[in-house]
């Protein structure tokens, strides 16, 4: 078995005891962005904006109004500093393209000029419009001949998270010369009760891991921790292979951002603990919880072994991996057992709140199942689809039936869908997205209750019996 530098953990106590951070972070929700077919890059991250009195905190908040050639190109110099700072990280220094972008008026401060050369000089950063068609949101994408990390604007006041946020999505741009390639990922299973009930138990282990002031009692949270996890993967089954896809994804970008954002180790201890306690209230898990158990894991590791991320690769189940690395004994899997040890933190109430949800969750579901398959609707086939949406609300119905998305934006060869309110359904196989009735249309336009699609010319809707309509390509 292996385990942790006691010398470490000694001194980061001692210290932790005089350190003291006086806000905490909230999270807001993140938006991820992701092509169909699944090949590109699932991107977000919760952006911390609210003010900090921590080290990493600018004089001046970076709002887009303020912004000028020199406050971007300063802060384009520091995440190169950080970088490269960081190299050893990844072996390679992952600072890239980079564009940030004005959700208002579509503008883009960029650190490098575009191939089609569309991108003006102005000092040391380039400027221009970007494209209407190219979907918004914190994300990496393919533009003008180059791979991109994209970030909204305004940026985190906090330098700390703002090198964070920008450094997670540079990873994510580096990945495929880092060997990782997307694979889609359903984790259904986390929106039901027993799986949000281990993961929360899993997730109660890790803050307590970090709370710890005792090098012996750490470990066992960890352990504990990883008891539910494995406990929550023989529950259902191929859970253990889409829960490391998702950390395989996200886990690992949130890891590096975090590991170059600039924290020292009791900054980062702190920013870890107060994101664990703002999950909690996060509506759903499918899609949101790699970005939270790979960085504590991770926090763990780097003491033991400085380059633990470098043995990972697309075939590494970070699991067995933990599991190695903390000396957790899987012959202790017994549900008896593991509910013993749920004791240990809370689970009584975990449990009540979780019958709760699930009671009033199941109601929900069934309005929505109502709402897109019985009710009139908008089924619209999807072809080349990029999308954004907020990994945080998903709603998963049945295996067969596919995913509601509270908010999103589709772009698509038939132009643009923006769901703002009520909801879009994308089925399992990705192939098609629903919507409510339409409740008018135009030649560029289609608008219902809470959506809208900016049409293109060479599409139109068709009227099936039944109260079903489709969006179909006109005949030529």
């Amino acid at each position: 078995m292996k385990y942790l530098t006691g010398i470490w953990f000694a001194g980061l106590f001692t210290a932790a005891a005089l350190y003291y951070v006086s806000h905490i972070s909230l999270l807001q929700q993140p938006v991820e962005h992701c092509s169909k077919p699944p090949t590109g890059n699932l991107a977000g991250w919760p952006i911390t904006t609210q003010k900090s009195i921590d080290p990493g905190t600018e004089a001046e908040p970076l709002y887009a109004f303020k912004y000028s050639s020199d406050s971007i190109s300063l802060c384009f110099r520091q995440v190169a500093e950080a970088t490269l700072k960081h190299k050893a990280l990844w072996d390679k220094d992952i600072y890239g393209p980079i564009m940030f972008v004005d959700p208002v008026t579509r503008e883009i401060y960029t650190n490098r000029p575009d191939e089609g050369r569309s991108l003006l000089p102005h000092g040391s950063i380039y400027r221009g419009i970007l494209p209407k068609d190219v979907i918004l949101s914190n994300t990496d994408v393919e533009w003008g001949g180059m791979h991109w990390a994209m970030i909204m604007l305004p940026l985190p006041e906090n330098r700390f998270d703002r090198i964070d946020l920008i450094t997670h999505e540079l990873f994510h741009v580096a990945q495929p010369a880092l060997g990782f390639r997307t694979r889609r990922e359903e984790n259904i299973h986390l929106d039901q009760k027993d799986g949000r009930l281990y993961l929360r138990l899993e997730l109660a282990a890790l803050e307590a891991a970090l709370k710890s002031g005792r090098i012996n009692r750490a470990l066992e949270h960890l352990r504990n921790a990883l008891i539910f996890r494995k406990f929550r993967h023989t529950l259902y089954r191929g859970s253990g292979t889409s829960e490391n896809n998702l950390e395989l994804l996200e886990g690992l970008a949130t890891y590096t951002g975090q590991m170059m954002s600039g924290r020292d180790k009791w900054q980062w201890r702190q920013y870890l603990i107060n994101r664990l306690s703002a999950f909690k209230k996060t509506p759903t898990f499918v899609r949101s919880f790699a970005y939270e158990t790979v960085p504590v894991y991770g926090f763990f590791l780097y003491r033991k072994d400085n380059n633990w991320n470098r043995q990972v690769d697309m075939e590494t189940n970070l699991t067995e991996l933990f599991i190695d690395a903390f000396g957790m004994d899987m012959r202790i899997l017994l549900q008896s057992y593991v509910k013993q040890v749920a004791e240990d933190y809370k689970v009584e109430v975990i449990a009540d709140e979780e019958m709760k949800r699930e009671i009033s969750n199941s109601a929900l579901l069934d309005t929505y199942r109502r709402k897109f398959f019985d009710q009139p609707h908008l089924e619209i086939r999807l072809e080349k689809m990029n999308m954004s949406f907020n990994p945080q609300n998903l709603i998963p119905l049945d295996e067969d039936e596919g995913t509601i998305y509270p908010t999103v934006q589709i772009s698509d060869n038939w132009g643009i869908l923006t769901v703002e309110r009520g909801g879009a359904l994308l089925r399992t196989d990705w192939r098609w997205v629903i919507v409510p009735e339409p409740l008018e249309i135009t030649e560029d336009s289609i608008k219902g209750d809470g959506w809208v699609i900016e049409l293109n010319r060479n599409y139109h809707i068709e009227e099936e019996p039944g109260g079903v309509y489709l969006l179909t390509k006109k005949r030529q």
